[in-house]
């Protein structure tokens, strides 16, 4: 009987201390990086934003969570924080894509392809802020998501050398936070102790210097419109993409021997740019010297897509 209560204690004895120093390290995660959590920026520019995944709705779209960090993101980049912006998700499957509808995002706010790189295999925190450092080249940051889940990974930043600085994107209190905080309790230990340990993540890929422009990480196409009468620009992708494409393959270029004043300009793939003027019902699209007048149908259509409808 005495052998079955020593036991009895040291199991209690064993899990309270387990318990004190799981609660130990989550205070001291917390402790450590609150500091590195700022409202406004710092008088440099950093190398990169990095905004987290977090998750998509079932229509495909950013989650509110995720919208937020995009949001942030976004203010980050028009304030000269820094000139790249990353982002970061689980693009572990085809019909699962979190990085393309990241970048979607951000490409309708009027940020350049070129200044976002999208890492395919943010899979968690850790791995996120490895691959900033190792495959982006990255050596200081802004990292962009709720303040709870700032904590563990400017931690992890701060164990990788790397000079971090967290963005609290959150906007509003989410049913289901008491939740999230006991998920996120866990993770800052499981964190805590890959940070001591730094292992590579099972997907770490060829190196891609920040520095350069993010259209290397696109793994689709994208079109760029350029409205030359209001300076701005405007990118669509996917179905809009396919079927500008699927407009352009069905007619056929004629010469003209007239200079168009485009209202337009259409660019497939950072390499064709098409010269657009839109005149009544009809589109005049130019390219390499030859020109083609859509029909009403074809016209409709182009037109529809250049107004966003």
């Amino acid at each position: 009987m005495k052998r079955i209560k020593t036991i009895l204690i040291v199991l209690i004895v064993t899990f309270l201390l387990g318990i004190s120093s799981c609660i130990s390290i989550d205070l001291y995660v917390q402790k450590s990086t609150e500091n590195m959590i700022i409202d406004d920026i710092i008088d440099k520019k950093l190398d990169c934003i990095l905004i987290l995944g977090a998750g998509l709705n079932e229509n495909g779209k950013p989650s509110m969570m995720l919208k937020e960090r995009l949001d942030r993101g976004i203010e980050l980049y028009k304030e000269n924080a820094s000139a790249k912006i990353i982002v970061s998700g689980d693009h572990g499957s085809v019909d699962y894509d979190e990085v393309n509808v990241m970048k979607e995002y951000i490409l309708e706010a009027g940020i350049p392809s070129e200044d976002i790189f999208m890492d395919h295999a943010g899979f968690s925190t850790y791995d996120s802020v490895y691959r900033a450092k190792e495959i982006f080249g990255v050596e200081s940051l802004y990292i962009v998501t709720q303040k709870y889940h700032l904590y563990r990974a400017l931690y992890i930043a701060d164990k990788l050398d790397l000079e971090a600085y967290g963005s609290d994107a959150q906007e509003k209190v989410y049913s289901g936070q008491t939740y999230r905080d006991g998920r996120e309790f866990l993770a800052r230990i499981k964190d805590f102790l890959k940070a001591m340990i730094k292992p590579e993540p099972k997907n770490i890929g060829e190196e891609i210097s920040v520095r350069a422009s993010g259209t290397i990480t696109n793994d689709k196409e994208y079109i760029l419109i350029k409205d030359l009468n209001k300076e701005k620009d405007k990118y669509l992708v996917r179905k809009d993409l396919d079927e500008i494409k699927g407009i352009l393959k069905e007619f056929q270029f004629k010469k003209r021997n007239c200079d168009l004043s485009p209202a337009f300009k259409l660019i497939i793939s950072d390499d064709r740019a098409y010269d657009v003027e839109i005149e009544g019902d009809l589109v005049h699209l130019s390219y390499d010297q030859k020109e083609t007048i859509l029909t009403k149908k074809g016209s409709s259509k182009l037109i529809k897509i250049l107004n966003g409808n």
